[in-house]
């Protein structure tokens, strides 16, 4: 077997979990390629079911015939403390010799600054009469104090940089043989999984073949996001995706194809079967492929082998004599054992292996033995520990019978396609003594026990353990009722043989799993970036697969981290809105129309106008060629006000019906420096025309004229809404007048109070 190195190349995060695709070079030895090559490095919580290999580049007939799963224990390198040692050492006197440079010129400029130009004392007979001062003496003075103070400035600056590198350096070194002489080899074994791939024979290959495995892993997450740039006139812009991804799968992304898709992870996509309808005699359903029902007459095949073969003389049932239980003495042992975990020798140990009845029941005498055996603990209660003595005898007289223990609570092996990435990692339950003095029939735990009871399957629909063929075995003749036919492997001989494989290094594998599955399940927890809406709540249903331009990074810490996707070819038109009603102020929206092939999923938008950040506003849903409005704001240049007045008086022929007039008058002013379009929204009395046929409400005058408003997708219409669109160039003034009359019978008014209200 051949041990091959990989690179992960391609990575599609759904919306919970992710996929990731690796190739890996297998190289030619002497003309002809391995039959098996291991692929190693794999995170542990891969799922075991989703393994896929294939050729993507290779001699003729070069096909992958079986992928297995397997465990993996990588080593770091030792820390070499010698070395480090002595790195310390030099980053201690490299600082120690900047320290003293810097000292000594920090001295020197203190000297420099010190030297002034002095005078001669007079004498007491001199004459207080001015001197004859050396001008060009002290210029020359000043000009050498600045010149040598300007050169020790900029040493001193560079000694006090170097001085922190030195610094840090001598940290770092610090840190390192800390953690050098403190680590265990034996604590920092990290596991992984691996892959093995078989492949088919070929002739003669002169170049190398290359393989691409894929694997389904948990613990990733995106959400969608955007970012929006517009110039301060609003004329236009460009919208690109973006996607926030969270992961904590145990490996990098580095350089990696990255690809986003909306769908789930462990949603089935099996082709549907359709059955055909056909007009004639009934058929049976054809069989399903590669199941076939043993051959008739497989049990005579073995007549003449059990008339050979020697009966045994059967024994008398001997009669056990009850009583009471007594405690049990636990026998030394040369190593401790692990409590609620698994400690093994040998890191490529795939599940816990069931203890033979030889192994957990062991003289007094004789201490056990803690490798390779695998150390099991009884529940609670139980009346026998591994590692422990046996119950005592029965009492005189009483004949001895071979102990009798009830199978463990095993395993049973489930499909490779529905199976859990960590479900091969359940510690298994203790054995346990089946009557109350606890003995029973040694013989069912070993080789010539009785034979499996498992029911096989009858007519065309088999067992889904029976379609894993890699893990069937052929049944011996010893095994009554399944020689001679195909049954899953024993569960204690694959632990075995995975037990005799690997290095020798005490790894807690329950413990690790268990981590490694805490560890992947808090991305769930994770809180999510603000207006972020997860892609399913926003695509419940459709799904969706979008390709990054480019490839990325995105390490394996559990922080968000921000990645571009594609630029969105999008329409962008800026609109105003005013309701002056509620509050007399002008808004800022986009319209955005979705110009793509594929819907926008919904999420935030930074919006930037020019160069300066405005704000994040949330963006729903765009399927393609539909249109939303975006808020951005508040804008300060449009000026709005809004006046009314009220009237009321009676009509009608005879007085009988009272008229209410309302008349609103809106001024716009354009402060701004382009032209703008405002929509001005105003509502009239909506009268429910089935209740009240007697109330009437009438639009008398309204300059310039208005429109019921054109509603978007999504939004909720409004009875009684109008909506004038006015545009206004820059510095103009526009005034907006509209009076309605709502006509109330006399005998439907309230008499007295605030007949308004």
């Amino acid at each position: 077997m051949v041990v091959v190195p990989s690179t992960l190349d391609a990575v599609t995060v759904h919306a919970e979990g992710a996929l990731c695709t690796r190739l890996a070079a297998v190289p030619s030895d002497n003309g002809r390629l391995p039959r098996q090559v291991r692929i190693a490095g794999l995170p542990l919580g891969l799922r075991t079911g989703s393994l896929r290999a294939a050729v993507l580049k290779g001699p003729q007939g070069l096909q992958v015939r079986d992928i297995r799963p397997a465990y993996d224990v990588r080593l770091p390198p030792e820390t070499d403390l010698p070395a480090e040692q002595r790195a310390l050492e030099e980053a201690k006197e490299r600082l120690n010799t900047i320290s003293s440079e810097l000292v000594r010129l920090r001295q020197e400029v203190s000297t420099l600054q010190k030297l002034k130009p002095s005078f001669p004392p007079r004498k007491k007979d001199e004459p207080h009469e001015p001197r004859e001062s050396a001008l060009t003496a002290i210029l020359s003075l000043a000009g050498f104090l600045d010149s040598e103070l300007t050169a020790l400035h900029t040493r001193q600056l560079e000694l006090e940089r170097q001085q922190r590198d030195a610094t840090e350096e001598v940290e770092l070194r610090q840190r390192r043989l800390e953690e050098g002489s403190s680590a265990v080899r034996g604590q920092r074994a990290q596991l992984y999984r691996a892959a093995i791939i078989t492949l088919s024979e070929v002739g003669p290959a002169d170049e190398a073949a290359q393989l691409a495995l894929e694997y389904a892993v948990f613990g990733a997450r995106w959400v969608p996001g955007y970012d929006l740039r517009m110039p301060r006139t609003l004329d236009g812009g460009t919208l690109r995706m973006r996607a926030s991804i969270i992961q904590r799968t145990g490996e990098d992304w580095s350089n990696v194809r990255l690809a986003l898709s909306t769908a789930n992870l462990e949603r089935r996509a099996d082709v549907p079967e359709l059955k055909a309808l056909r007009i004639g005699r009934r058929q049976p359903p054809p069989a399903r492929s590669g199941w076939r029902e043993p051959p008739p007459g497989l049990d005579e095949l073995f007549v003449g082998y059990d008339t050979a073969l020697p009966r045994k003389p059967s024994r008398p049932e001997p009669r056990l004599e009850r009583r009471p239980r007594e405690p049990v003495m636990a026998a030394p042992a040369e190593e401790p054992m692990p409590q609620g975990g698994l400690l093994m020798e040998g890191a490529a140990a795939a599940a816990p292996m069931p203890m033979r009845a030889s192994q957990s029941m062991p003289s007094v005498s004789a201490p056990m033995k803690s490798a390779p055996m695998l150390a099991a603990e009884a529940p609670t209660g139980s009346s026998f520990r591994a590692g422990g003595a046996p119950p005592p005898p029965p009492a005189p007289g009483a004949a001895p019978a071979p102990p009798k223990m009830k199978s463990a609570n095993f395993m049973k092996r489930r499909a490779v396609a529905d199976e859990a990435p960590m479900e091969m990692m359940k510690e298994e339950s203790a054995l346990e003594f089946e009557d109350s003095d606890g003995y029973g029939d040694l013989d069912s735990l070993g080789g010539g026990g009785p034979a499996d009871t498992r029911a096989q399957p009858t007519g065309l629909e088999p067992a889904v353990d029976l379609l894993d063929y890699g893990s069937l075995e052929l049944g011996g003749v010893d095994q009554p009722g399944q020689r001679g036919r195909l049954q899953p492997q024993s569960e204690d001989k694959s632990r075995e043989l995975l037990m005799l494989l690997g290095v020798h290094v005490r790894v807690d594998v329950f413990a690790l799993v268990a981590q490694y599955e805490h560890t992947a399940a808090s991305v769930q927890y994770a809180a999510l970036p603000a207006w972020s809406v997860p892609p399913r709540q926003s695509t419940p249903h459709f799904d969706y697969r979008f390709d990054v331009e480019t490839r990325v990074d995105v390490p394996s810490d559990g922080v968000w981290h921000t990645v571009p996707v594609f630029s969105a070819p999008v329409g962008l038109s800026a609109e105003y809105i005013c309701v002056p009603s509620m509050e007399p102020r002008a808004f800022r929206t986009v319209k955005v129309e979705n110009r793509t092939p594929h819907a926008l999923l919904a999420g935030p938008v930074d919006i930037t106008l020019g160069d300066e950040f405005l704000m994040t506003s949330p963006l729903p849903t765009l399927a393609p060629g539909a249109t939303q409005r975006l808020g951005l704001g508040v804008e300060e240049s449009i000026k709005v006000s809004r006046n009314t007045r009220f009237d009321e008086a009676s009509g009608g022929v005879f007085g009988g019906a009272n008229v209410l007039t309302h008349h609103v008058c809106v001024e716009l002013a354009n402060r701004t420096a382009q032209r703008v379009t405002v929509e001005v929204l105003e509502r009239v009395p909506a009268v429910p025309s089935a209740a009240e046929k007697d109330i009437k409400v009438d639009e008398a005058e309204v300059r310039p004229a208005w429109s019921k408003r054109a509603l978007l997708p999504g939004e909720t219409p409004v009875e009684g809404e109008r909506a004038w669109k006015v545009t206004l160039q820059p510095g103009e003034a526009q005034t907006l007048n509209a009076t309605w009359a709502v006509r109330i019978p006399s005998s439907k008014m309230l008499v007295g109070g605030n007949r308004r209200t």
